[in-house]
């Protein structure tokens, strides 16, 4: 069991990030993660609801410095009832300070936890407040416990949040604050135990995949990983335990050569409809 801070758990090793003064300011900006694509429909269709807004994926920002920005969004799905690791270290290793408002939208297939209340208590240690965060119900993508929805829910999901993305918009450009999204409690309890269990396990749970026979050694399975956690080796993939459980390598393997264990044998796939493989491809070679 590695803490998330742990060597193991990070791909690399990456300084503090700050915002640099040299930037001209932009007015907004959206941090996205997603691995198959709920998490960056939502920040694409937001971003184009407020205007004048620059979207970043999160794995590639948190490499560089950030851009500067009066107002900052944080789009990300939820993992195990909070934030996935990525966003976690994203926060840790950057400053906001200089943002005149910073909110979060948590796209989701199941319960929120403690997501938004996790973002705000990190930004606090950065000297930064997280003035609300929303949670939108997407299709479920973790075929680990479940098959996605079938296609005419999905529909009607993508329509709901349509509507909502509207909706908080206007909240954003109206300034609104103190809305978290959050599990309540008592169930709240249960689920933050779920976390503080599982979560330290997310690194080396990548032991759990394998590869059949029907691999057809493309490798877009190491191009799709966020967190460079896929190696090619002999034309098969092994991953190098610093998983983010995302389930990219899975969700786009074009020949669905990809399990893990027997958990997901005979699942459906999902990855949202707007993208193919090469959207998500940060990999070239």
């Amino acid at each position: 069991m590695f803490h998330p801070n742990h060597p193991r758990a990070m791909p690399q090793n990456i300084p503090a990030k700050t915002i640099n003064k040299n930037f001209m300011k932009t007015s907004s900006i959206i941090y996205w993660f997603s691995g198959t694509g709920n998490s960056r429909s939502i920040a694409e269709d937001l971003a184009n609801s407020l205007g004048d807004t620059k979207l970043a994926s999160i794995p590639l920002a948190i490499k560089n410095n950030l851009e500067p920005a009066e107002r900052i969004g944080l789009v990300f799905p939820v993992y195990a009832f909070g934030l996935p690791l990525i966003v976690r270290r994203f926060l840790k290793r950057s400053s906001f300070a200089g943002a005149g408002y910073i909110y979060t939208v948590a796209t989701m297939g199941g319960l929120a936890g403690s997501v938004h209340r996790e973002a705000r208590d990190l930004l606090k240690r950065q000297g930064a407040d997280l003035a609300a965060g929303w949670s939108l119900a997407m299709p479920g993508n973790y075929p680990a416990l479940s098959n996605p929805p079938p296609p005419e829910k999905q529909a009607g999901l993508f329509e709901k949040a349509k509507q909502r993305i509207a909706a908080i918009a206007t909240k954003i450009l109206r300034g609104a604050t103190e809305i978290y999204e959050d599990t309540r409690l008592p169930l709240a309890w249960p689920l933050a135990f779920v976390r503080h269990m599982g979560i330290d396990k997310f690194p080396d749970s990548d032991e759990k995949f394998n590869v059949g026979q029907s691999c057809k050694h493309c490798g877009v399975c190491a191009k799709v990983c966020p967190v460079e956690n896929i190696r090619i080796v002999e034309g098969k993939p092994v991953w190098l335990h610093h998983c983010e459980q995302c389930m990219a390598c899975l969700q786009w393997c074009p020949a669905q050569a990809i399990e893990f264990g027997s958990a997901t044998v005979g699942k459906k796939r999902y990855h949202h409809p707007r993208y193919k493989a090469s959207d998500f491809c940060l990999r070239e070679e």
